[in-house]
This record gives structure tokens, sequence and C-alpha cells, in this order.
């Protein structure tokens, strides 16, 4: 098997028996995870012996010279009469037990076409039984392993749709320290909701990692009257999330009566917003009453 087939089986491999398992919804997938395995199976010690085939122009020719001898040489015991002559076409027709065969015939007696056509198609016919034999083994083990440690798969969202991607603007400007905002943070809005870059998260979270919050932006207070040394107050709810290992920072926000009016007014049957922040930008997912799930 080549090194490409060797990689490819490792990613059907992985797909089937990992712990993100998909491949039962991709027939063509586990198809070719199935061909793989038969490939790697050994192959059979038993060469494709292939029989030549007879040559029945031979065959007659040298029927007619055997029956042109047995005219020419024999006689029937105690008679001086030649023995009758035999039927020149039947080829394959045996010579008489106590007559020699002639070593100058082309084929042996004993070795009749139809006995060396039952045997080359019989040695065919094992072959192609041995081959079936270990690729009907090869799929059978194959989803037995599959159905054994198969994991089913849960999706993403919950099949929400995104609806819309972020990129940072300049429009809205948060102060240092505001929600834990730094002076190079990224910054977001989406119909009156503030989505900030923050470290370690604010109200929660690991630090130094990837989070951000979401906050009410008519509550973000101007640069040049925010001290982040003194108390200041916040009135509105606040969601904030985080990145840990490969899994990317998500935030999740409800349509409530603490929803800003601009939201609530742009998705009338919402029900909750999913927003993943990937460190560059916001992805956003809406769930609404009466969606397919």
């Amino acid at each position: 098997m080549s090194t490409a087939a060797e990689d490819e089986l490792r990613v059907l491999r992985a797909r089937a028996y990992g712990p993100t398992a998909d491949i039962e919804n991709d027939p063509a997938a586990l198809r070719r995870l199935q061909q793989l395995e038969a490939m790697r199976q050994p192959k059979p010690a038993v060469a494709d012996a292939v029989m030549p085939v007879p040559d029945v122009e031979q065959l007659g020719r040298a029927a007619r010279n055997r029956s042109a001898d047995s005219a020419r040489h024999e006689t029937w015991p105690g008679e001086g009469t030649p023995e009758p002559e035999g039927d020149a076409l039947d080829v394959f027709a045996d010579a008489p037990a106590d007559v020699p065969a002639d070593p100058s015939d082309p084929v042996a007696p004993k070795e009749e076409p139809a006995e060396r056509m039952a045997a080359w198609f019989s040695e065919r016919t094992t072959t192609v039984l041995w081959w079936v034999a270990i690729v009907a083994a090869a799929a059978i083990s194959a989803a037995v392993t599959f159905a054994l440690v198969k994991i089913a798969p849960v999706a993403v969202s919950s099949g929400a749709p995104q609806i819309a991607t972020l990129e940072p603007t300049s429009a809205l400007q948060i102060p240092a320290g505001w929600m834990g905002a730094g002076p190079s943070s990224a910054v977001f809005d989406f119909y009156g909701l503030a989505l900030m870059e923050t470290t370690g998260g604010y109200g929660g979270g690991g630090i130094g990692s990837e989070c951000f919050t979401v906050a009410r932006a008519d509550q973000v207070p101007k640069a040049e009257e925010f001290d982040a040394s003194s108390s200041w107050s916040y009135d509105g709810p606040i969601y904030t999330g985080c990145a840990v290992g490969t899994f990317p920072a998500t935030v999740e926000v409800p349509f409530d009566s603490s929803a800003p009016k601009e939201l609530s007014e742009r998705f009338p049957s919402g029900t909750a917003l999913q927003f993943v922040y990937d460190g560059e930008r916001v992805g956003v997912f809406l769930d609404s009453e009466g969606a397919d799930r």
C-alpha cells in the first residue's frame, strides 16, 4: 500500500473510531475505509496459474493421423483384414486400451481437452473464491469494529444558522479598564450590544486566556469621563466567555427584558444569540421561534 493510501486510511480510521467520529453520515467515506482495510489484508499464497486453452485444429490433425495409422498397421486378432477406420472427426475419442500411444502424437491420449478445460476452470474458480472470502472477511471485521467503537456526534451550535460575521470597529470606543478591556482590545458592536476583547474575562475566566465580554452599548461611559481607579456602575446583564485549548470563546445572550430595544426590533422572533470569537472575528448565530433544529 502506498504512503498516500496509508495516510488516507489513518484519516478515515480517525473519522470512524476517533472521539469526533462522523463517518456514519458519509457513505462514500465508509466504503473507501472498507476498501483500504481490504487492501491491508495479506495476499493469498496460491498463484493464479492459467492453463493453456487446447488448440482444436491441432487436436483434429492428431486424431486424423491416429485413424490413418490404425487403418494401415492394425488388424483384428486371427484375421488379415485391416481394423475398420474410426471416426476421424471425433477428436475427443480415446485410443484402445491395448494400443500404446504413438510418441509422435502432439497430444498424449490421456490428456484430453475436456479434462484440461475442467482443471483450468476449477483452478480459476478456486482463486476467485479465495479473494471473495478475504474481502468479505475484511468488510465484516471493519463493520463490527466500527459498530463497537463509534461515538454519536453532537452538532455544533445546535444547527442554528450563522447570520453575521463581525469585524473590529472603531466607531465604538471602550475606555481602558472598563469591563476588563485594555487600551488595544478589539471592539465589536451588534444592534445595541458592545463586544470587547478582555484578558481573563470580566467576572471570571483564566488569566491570560483569550476572552471577550458582551454588554449593553448604551452603558459604555465616555473615555474622558471614565476613571478605572474610581468606582463606577453598570445597569444590565454581563456575559463573558473565554477560549480553552482549541475551543474558541463563546457567549450566549438571551432575548429577554434586558435586551436592547434595537436588537429586539431587528429579531422579533429571536430567542437567543450565540457569539463565537476566533481571535480575529466574531461569528453570530441566531436561534429563533419556529426554527428547524
